[in-house]
Protein backbone atom coordinates (compact mmCIF):
# COMPACT_ATOMS: atom_id res chain seq x y z
CA UNK A 1 0.00 0.00 0.00
CA UNK A 2 1.05 2.76 -1.25
CA UNK A 3 0.75 6.47 0.99
CA UNK A 4 2.24 9.68 -0.41
CA UNK A 5 1.59 11.88 2.98
CA UNK A 6 0.46 10.27 6.19
CA UNK A 7 0.69 12.35 10.11
CA UNK A 8 4.38 12.46 11.11
CA UNK A 9 2.65 12.44 14.43
CA UNK A 10 1.03 8.98 13.62
CA UNK A 11 3.84 7.50 11.56
CA UNK A 12 6.76 8.00 14.62
CA UNK A 13 4.62 7.00 17.61
CA UNK A 14 3.29 4.01 15.18
CA UNK A 15 7.32 3.06 15.29
CA UNK A 16 8.09 3.51 18.86
CA UNK A 17 5.05 0.81 19.12
CA UNK A 18 6.42 -1.50 16.49
CA UNK A 19 4.97 -2.14 12.75
CA UNK A 20 1.77 -3.76 12.82
CA UNK A 21 0.88 -5.09 9.39
CA UNK A 22 -2.42 -4.14 10.02
CA UNK A 23 -4.85 -3.22 7.50
CA UNK A 24 -6.00 0.78 7.28
CA UNK A 25 -9.17 1.00 8.96
CA UNK A 26 -11.69 3.63 6.30
CA UNK A 27 -12.60 5.52 10.00
CA UNK A 28 -13.92 8.75 7.21
CA UNK A 29 -15.94 6.60 4.97
CA UNK A 30 -17.98 5.50 8.22
CA UNK A 31 -18.23 8.90 9.81
CA UNK A 32 -21.69 8.76 10.32
CA UNK A 33 -21.76 6.30 12.57
CA UNK A 34 -18.85 7.58 14.92
CA UNK A 35 -19.93 10.83 14.93
CA UNK A 36 -23.08 11.42 17.25
CA UNK A 37 -23.84 9.26 20.34
CA UNK A 38 -26.99 11.35 21.01
CA UNK A 39 -28.60 10.22 17.94
CA UNK A 40 -27.15 6.44 18.46
CA UNK A 41 -29.15 6.52 22.16
CA UNK A 42 -31.74 7.69 20.73
CA UNK A 43 -32.39 5.38 17.85
CA UNK A 44 -31.18 2.59 20.21
CA UNK A 45 -34.13 3.98 22.57
CA UNK A 46 -36.56 2.60 19.64
CA UNK A 47 -35.22 -0.17 19.17
CA UNK A 48 -36.24 -4.10 19.75
CA UNK A 49 -35.19 -7.47 20.61
CA UNK A 50 -34.58 -9.38 17.95
CA UNK A 51 -34.51 -12.95 19.63
CA UNK A 52 -35.39 -14.47 22.53
CA UNK A 53 -32.10 -16.13 23.11
CA UNK A 54 -28.53 -16.04 21.53
CA UNK A 55 -29.90 -19.66 19.90
CA UNK A 56 -32.10 -16.86 17.59
CA UNK A 57 -29.18 -15.42 16.70
CA UNK A 58 -27.98 -15.08 12.35
CA UNK A 59 -24.46 -16.01 13.02
CA UNK A 60 -22.52 -15.22 10.10
CA UNK A 61 -19.29 -17.20 9.33
CA UNK A 62 -16.14 -15.08 10.51
CA UNK A 63 -13.29 -15.58 7.91
CA UNK A 64 -9.56 -15.66 9.06
CA UNK A 65 -7.69 -12.24 8.44
CA UNK A 66 -9.06 -8.75 8.55
CA UNK A 67 -12.77 -7.87 9.13
CA UNK A 68 -14.81 -4.72 9.16
CA UNK A 69 -17.89 -4.93 11.47
CA UNK A 70 -19.64 -1.67 11.13
CA UNK A 71 -22.49 -1.46 14.41
CA UNK A 72 -25.43 0.70 13.82
CA UNK A 73 -29.32 0.56 13.74
CA UNK A 74 -28.84 -1.55 10.91
CA UNK A 75 -27.47 -4.38 13.04
CA UNK A 76 -30.16 -6.68 15.23
CA UNK A 77 -30.61 -5.25 18.82
CA UNK A 78 -31.57 -8.03 21.74
CA UNK A 79 -31.76 -7.38 25.38
CA UNK A 80 -28.49 -8.42 27.18
CA UNK A 81 -28.43 -8.36 30.81
CA UNK A 82 -27.31 -4.68 30.79
CA UNK A 83 -29.68 -3.63 28.69
CA UNK A 84 -31.24 -3.13 25.21
CA UNK A 85 -27.71 -3.11 22.55
CA UNK A 86 -26.89 -3.60 19.24
CA UNK A 87 -24.82 -6.79 18.22
CA UNK A 88 -23.49 -8.98 15.63
CA UNK A 89 -23.04 -12.43 16.08
CA UNK A 90 -20.15 -15.02 14.20
CA UNK A 91 -19.39 -18.59 14.04
CA UNK A 92 -16.07 -19.34 14.44
CA UNK A 93 -13.87 -20.40 11.97
CA UNK A 94 -13.43 -24.26 11.47
CA UNK A 95 -10.72 -26.65 10.50
CA UNK A 96 -8.37 -23.94 12.61
CA UNK A 97 -5.15 -24.40 15.53
CA UNK A 98 -6.06 -22.30 18.37
CA UNK A 99 -7.39 -19.30 16.91
CA UNK A 100 -5.71 -15.47 18.21
CA UNK A 101 -8.74 -13.06 17.76
CA UNK A 102 -8.16 -9.42 18.35
CA UNK A 103 -11.03 -6.56 18.00
CA UNK A 104 -10.28 -2.89 17.68
CA UNK A 105 -13.22 -0.49 18.14
CA UNK A 106 -12.15 2.63 16.71
CA UNK A 107 -12.25 6.13 18.38
CA UNK A 108 -13.58 9.56 16.41
CA UNK A 109 -15.71 11.66 17.91
CA UNK A 110 -17.75 8.86 19.42
CA UNK A 111 -16.42 5.03 20.71
CA UNK A 112 -18.13 1.45 21.19
CA UNK A 113 -16.75 -0.29 24.65
CA UNK A 114 -17.44 -3.59 23.14
CA UNK A 115 -17.72 -6.55 24.88
CA UNK A 116 -17.80 -10.25 23.69
CA UNK A 117 -19.70 -13.22 24.77
CA UNK A 118 -18.17 -16.83 23.77
CA UNK A 119 -20.64 -19.51 22.98
CA UNK A 120 -20.27 -23.32 22.13
CA UNK A 121 -21.94 -25.41 19.59
CA UNK A 122 -25.23 -25.65 22.04
CA UNK A 123 -25.41 -21.75 22.45
CA UNK A 124 -24.44 -21.91 25.79
CA UNK A 125 -22.10 -18.84 27.32
CA UNK A 126 -18.46 -20.43 28.16
CA UNK A 127 -16.95 -16.66 28.29
CA UNK A 128 -17.91 -13.13 28.66
CA UNK A 129 -15.01 -10.69 28.44
CA UNK A 130 -15.54 -7.20 28.76
CA UNK A 131 -12.89 -4.42 30.94
CA UNK A 132 -10.66 -7.31 31.75
CA UNK A 133 -9.34 -7.42 28.08
CA UNK A 134 -10.44 -4.22 26.29
CA UNK A 135 -8.08 -1.26 26.76
CA UNK A 136 -7.53 1.95 25.41
CA UNK A 137 -4.51 1.64 22.79
CA UNK A 138 -3.20 5.40 21.64
CA UNK A 139 -2.36 6.03 17.68
CA UNK A 140 0.54 4.51 16.53
CA UNK A 141 1.89 3.58 12.72
CA UNK A 142 -1.29 3.06 10.22
CA UNK A 143 -3.72 1.98 13.68
CA UNK A 144 -6.17 4.57 14.97
CA UNK A 145 -6.78 5.43 18.76
CA UNK A 146 -8.32 2.51 19.46
CA UNK A 147 -9.79 0.36 22.74
CA UNK A 148 -8.82 -3.15 22.15
CA UNK A 149 -8.50 -6.54 23.02
CA UNK A 150 -7.45 -9.90 22.43
CA UNK A 151 -9.33 -13.26 22.13
CA UNK A 152 -7.89 -16.43 22.35
CA UNK A 153 -9.57 -19.48 21.52
CA UNK A 154 -7.92 -22.75 22.73
CA UNK A 155 -8.84 -25.95 20.59
CA UNK A 156 -6.31 -28.67 22.05
CA UNK A 157 -8.68 -29.31 24.74
CA UNK A 158 -11.61 -31.18 25.52
CA UNK A 159 -14.31 -29.49 26.73
CA UNK A 160 -15.12 -25.63 27.60
CA UNK A 161 -12.90 -23.84 25.54
CA UNK A 162 -12.44 -26.66 22.45
CA UNK A 163 -15.69 -26.22 21.81
CA UNK A 164 -16.19 -22.56 21.66
CA UNK A 165 -18.14 -22.16 18.38
CA UNK A 166 -19.77 -18.54 18.33
CA UNK A 167 -18.51 -15.16 19.12
CA UNK A 168 -21.58 -12.13 19.85
CA UNK A 169 -20.28 -8.91 20.08
CA UNK A 170 -21.90 -5.71 21.57
CA UNK A 171 -21.85 -2.39 23.19
CA UNK A 172 -23.05 -3.02 26.93
CA UNK A 173 -25.96 -0.79 27.83
CA UNK A 174 -23.87 -0.19 31.01
CA UNK A 175 -21.43 1.53 29.44
CA UNK A 176 -23.10 4.16 27.26
CA UNK A 177 -23.10 7.27 30.10
CA UNK A 178 -19.41 6.81 29.95
CA UNK A 179 -16.49 8.12 28.67
CA UNK A 180 -12.91 7.82 27.61
CA UNK A 181 -10.04 10.49 27.58
CA UNK A 182 -7.45 9.53 24.54
CA UNK A 183 -3.99 11.45 24.00
CA UNK A 184 -4.01 14.53 22.46
CA UNK A 185 -2.21 13.88 18.88
CA UNK A 186 0.28 17.03 19.64
CA UNK A 187 1.30 15.44 23.06
CA UNK A 188 1.75 11.95 21.06
CA UNK A 189 3.93 13.55 18.11
CA UNK A 190 5.92 15.43 21.25
CA UNK A 191 6.64 11.93 23.03
CA UNK A 192 7.73 10.37 19.82
CA UNK A 193 10.40 13.03 19.35
CA UNK A 194 11.95 13.60 23.45
CA UNK A 195 10.21 17.04 23.53
CA UNK A 196 8.25 19.11 25.94
CA UNK A 197 4.08 17.88 25.79
CA UNK A 198 2.01 20.62 25.27
CA UNK A 199 -0.29 22.16 27.74
CA UNK A 200 -3.25 21.27 26.47
CA UNK A 201 -6.14 18.86 27.53
CA UNK A 202 -6.55 15.53 26.40
CA UNK A 203 -9.92 14.56 24.05
CA UNK A 204 -12.59 13.01 26.21
CA UNK A 205 -14.69 10.92 24.02
CA UNK A 206 -18.32 9.93 24.58
CA UNK A 207 -19.55 6.38 24.45
CA UNK A 208 -22.07 5.24 21.89
CA UNK A 209 -24.10 1.93 21.09
CA UNK A 210 -22.76 2.57 17.42
CA UNK A 211 -19.29 1.85 16.51
CA UNK A 212 -16.55 0.48 13.77
CA UNK A 213 -14.61 -2.31 14.99
CA UNK A 214 -11.91 -4.06 13.32
CA UNK A 215 -11.57 -7.45 13.49
CA UNK A 216 -8.21 -9.79 13.04
CA UNK A 217 -8.52 -12.75 12.81
CA UNK A 218 -5.20 -15.87 12.60
CA UNK A 219 -4.96 -19.52 13.36
CA UNK A 220 -2.41 -19.82 15.20
CA UNK A 221 -1.37 -23.08 14.30
CA UNK A 222 -0.44 -21.07 10.38
CA UNK A 223 1.30 -18.27 12.47
CA UNK A 224 5.32 -18.02 13.37
CA UNK A 225 5.89 -18.35 17.01
CA UNK A 226 2.60 -17.77 17.71
CA UNK A 227 1.61 -21.12 19.52
CA UNK A 228 4.49 -20.67 21.39
CA UNK A 229 3.43 -17.57 23.21
CA UNK A 230 -0.16 -18.47 23.45
CA UNK A 231 -1.40 -18.17 26.69
CA UNK A 232 -5.61 -18.58 27.02
CA UNK A 233 -7.44 -15.74 28.93
CA UNK A 234 -10.77 -16.33 30.63
CA UNK A 235 -13.46 -14.33 32.30
CA UNK A 236 -13.76 -14.26 35.64
CA UNK A 237 -17.46 -13.91 35.58
CA UNK A 238 -19.82 -15.10 33.05
CA UNK A 239 -22.44 -12.45 33.47
CA UNK A 240 -25.22 -13.86 31.15
CA UNK A 241 -28.93 -15.63 32.48
CA UNK A 242 -28.76 -17.76 29.81
CA UNK A 243 -25.96 -20.55 30.76
CA UNK A 244 -24.11 -22.13 33.25
CA UNK A 245 -20.81 -20.02 34.02
CA UNK A 246 -18.02 -21.83 33.34
CA UNK A 247 -15.90 -24.10 35.99
CA UNK A 248 -13.27 -22.01 38.05
CA UNK A 249 -11.08 -25.87 37.01
CA UNK A 250 -11.72 -25.47 33.72
CA UNK A 251 -10.12 -22.09 33.75
CA UNK A 252 -6.87 -23.27 35.73
CA UNK A 253 -6.28 -26.34 33.82
CA UNK A 254 -6.39 -24.29 30.58
CA UNK A 255 -3.92 -21.90 32.30
CA UNK A 256 -1.42 -24.05 33.00
CA UNK A 257 -1.29 -25.24 29.94
CA UNK A 258 0.39 -22.07 28.69
CA UNK A 259 3.86 -22.38 27.05
CA UNK A 260 5.99 -20.24 27.97
CA UNK A 261 8.05 -18.70 25.19
CA UNK A 262 12.33 -18.75 25.54
CA UNK A 263 14.13 -15.23 25.72
CA UNK A 264 15.18 -14.00 22.57
CA UNK A 265 18.94 -13.52 21.74
CA UNK A 266 20.02 -10.43 21.23
CA UNK A 267 21.21 -9.35 17.41
CA UNK A 268 24.37 -9.10 16.84
CA UNK A 269 25.41 -5.45 15.88
CA UNK A 270 25.36 -4.62 12.08
CA UNK A 271 27.97 -4.38 9.51
CA UNK A 272 28.41 -0.72 8.75
CA UNK A 273 28.01 -1.27 4.67
CA UNK A 274 24.78 -3.25 5.47
CA UNK A 275 23.73 -0.34 7.45
CA UNK A 276 24.43 1.99 4.89
CA UNK A 277 22.30 -0.26 2.78
CA UNK A 278 19.32 -0.64 4.71
CA UNK A 279 19.20 3.38 5.30
CA UNK A 280 19.31 4.03 1.55
CA UNK A 281 16.65 1.24 1.14
CA UNK A 282 14.16 2.88 3.52
CA UNK A 283 14.90 6.71 2.51
CA UNK A 284 14.03 5.40 -0.87
CA UNK A 285 11.35 3.70 -0.35
CA UNK A 286 9.72 7.04 1.65
CA UNK A 287 10.63 9.11 -0.96
CA UNK A 288 9.15 6.95 -3.41
CA UNK A 289 5.69 7.29 -0.94
CA UNK A 290 5.77 3.61 -0.16
CA UNK A 291 5.47 3.83 3.39
CA UNK A 292 4.49 0.41 4.11
CA UNK A 293 7.49 -0.95 2.67
CA UNK A 294 9.95 1.48 4.64
CA UNK A 295 8.61 -0.06 7.62
CA UNK A 296 8.92 -3.50 6.79
CA UNK A 297 12.29 -2.36 6.30
CA UNK A 298 13.13 -0.89 9.18
CA UNK A 299 11.75 -3.50 10.70
CA UNK A 300 14.25 -6.39 9.10
CA UNK A 301 17.02 -3.76 9.62
CA UNK A 302 16.27 -3.64 13.18
CA UNK A 303 15.72 -7.88 13.53
CA UNK A 304 19.42 -8.12 11.69
CA UNK A 305 20.89 -5.43 14.38
CA UNK A 306 20.43 -1.89 13.17
CA UNK A 307 20.48 0.90 15.48
CA UNK A 308 19.70 3.35 13.17
CA UNK A 309 16.82 2.42 11.14
CA UNK A 310 14.09 3.92 13.35
CA UNK A 311 15.80 7.22 12.95
CA UNK A 312 16.36 7.33 9.29
CA UNK A 313 12.88 6.62 8.28
CA UNK A 314 11.45 9.25 10.67
CA UNK A 315 14.32 11.91 9.46
CA UNK A 316 12.58 10.71 5.98
CA UNK A 317 9.01 11.14 6.72
CA UNK A 318 9.52 14.57 8.49
CA UNK A 319 11.39 15.64 4.90
CA UNK A 320 8.51 14.18 2.92
CA UNK A 321 5.93 16.37 4.60
CA UNK A 322 8.20 19.67 3.81
CA UNK A 323 7.77 18.94 0.21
Amino acid sequence: MKLVKMSIAAVVTALLAGCSGSMVVPVEEHASILSNAGEAKQALAQATSCCKGFNEFNYVALPEGDTLLAIDSKQPSYQFDEGMSYFAAYRLPTNTGNLAITLASQVSKTVLIPKVVMLDAQFKVTRVLGKSVFTYQPAHLLDNDRIEGKVFVDRSMPGNPAAETYMVVYAPADELSGSTTILHPAKAFARANHTVEPDIADPVIPHSPWGLVQIKTVDMAKGQGLEAVFKPEYSDKVAMSQAKPATAAVAATAATTAVVAAPSKPAPAMLSETETFYNSQIEKAVKAGDIDKAMQLVSEAERAGSTKAKSVFIDAVKRSQKN
